[in-house]
């Protein structure tokens, strides 16, 4: 089966304001999670010479749509101006665009479409807790985009291998609970939002040894499974809400000074994180055609993914 590859990329980050000391990239006033993904698409297209009439189809991964649907990609499509195809929202967090990207990599190997549009977009700052008692979990985190555009591969670029794995038994240890279906008639109470329950929770020392154990192996299973050494891999770019694990397990996998930890400077950006730093990384002439690169990410689900990719 032939391979899909990466054909264009793009990013957007909002302007860096103070926030609990630190500064995040924060899109004041917020204008809907479509449209940071709009501009970090626009910008891919241009890096393929494409245009919207090019792209069959649209991954976005979010955990804040514009609404409650249709979906963040149903209204990208609309404001790219790409017709009436095919578009599908993805929700699995902090590895949204792994399995965005998964799911473009099938829809081109299979023959389905000949370019998909895989986005990465979070509005993190319209559900944070900017208050003194949220403050410390609210600085962990910005807005920002990154796009990539996914099509039949040419010579010896390609993505390589794709891995991702969920245990949706621990999920209450990194979760935003309300506005909730599962409440009723209403989605949220007052007493809800008294108790900050429609703010992200998140156990610190959990999330913490969780990816301190599953981000290097699933970054090893990813060689693996592309048949290579990390030796054989350019650069790491290594994603979690806490730079601390990601600062680790560089360590660990004895890559530091190969690494890019996503988190570092801007905050974690969630399904974002990984098309933004990529973009970032290509723009600063860190990698370029030939490079091999491993994206890597673990986090709410908790989820844990990785791939190799050839630029």
């Amino acid at each position: 089966m032939p391979r899909s590859a990466i054909l264009g990329l793009g990013d957007y980050l909002p302007r860096l304001v103070d926030c609990g000391g630190v500064s995040r990239p924060v899109e004041d006033p917020p204008p809907g999670t479509s449209v940071l993904g709009l501009h970090a698409s626009r910008a891919a297209l241009e890096s393929a010479r494409m245009s919207p009439d090019d792209v069959d189809f649209i991954v976005f991964a979010t955990i804040n749509p514009d609404v409650t649907f249709p979906g963040a990609a149903c209204y990208l499509q609309d404001k790219l101006g790409c017709g009436t195809v095919g578009s599908l929202d993805v929700r699995a967090q902090c590895t949204g665009f792994l399995c965005a990207l998964m799911v473009a990599d099938q829809f081109v190997r299979n023959g389905q479409y000949q370019s998909v549009l895989a986005v990465g977009a979070e509005l993190h700052s319209v559900w944070v807790d900017y208050s003194e008692k949220g403050i410390a979990l609210a600085r962990l985190f910005g807005d920002g985009a990154g796009a990539a555009i996914i099509g039949p591969a040419n010579g010896d670029s390609g993505i390589l291998a794709t891995v991702l794995h969920m245990d949706g038994s621990r999920h209450r240890q990194f979760w935003c609970e309300y506005p909730a279906s599962r409440q009723h008639p209403t989605r949220i109470t007052k007493e809800n939002v008294r108790a900050g329950k429609h703010f992200p929770q998140m156990d610190v020392d959990d999330v913490r040894s969780f990816g301190l154990r599953a981000l290097p192996e699933v970054v090893r299973e990813a060689a693996a499974k592309a048949d290579t050494s990390l030796d054989g891999v350019d650069r790491f770019l290594l994603s979690h809400v806490l730079p601390d694990v990601a600062e680790a397990t560089a360590v660990d996998l004895g890559v530091a000074g190969r690494h890019t930890n996503s988190s570092a400077h801007v905050g974690h950006l969630g399904a974002a994180s990984l098309p933004l730093t990529l973009t970032q990384e290509v723009r600063a002439g860190r990698l370029g055609p030939g490079s091999t690169v491993c994206l890597a990410a673990a986090g709410a689900g908790y989820s844990w993914g990785a791939a190799i990719v050839r630029l």
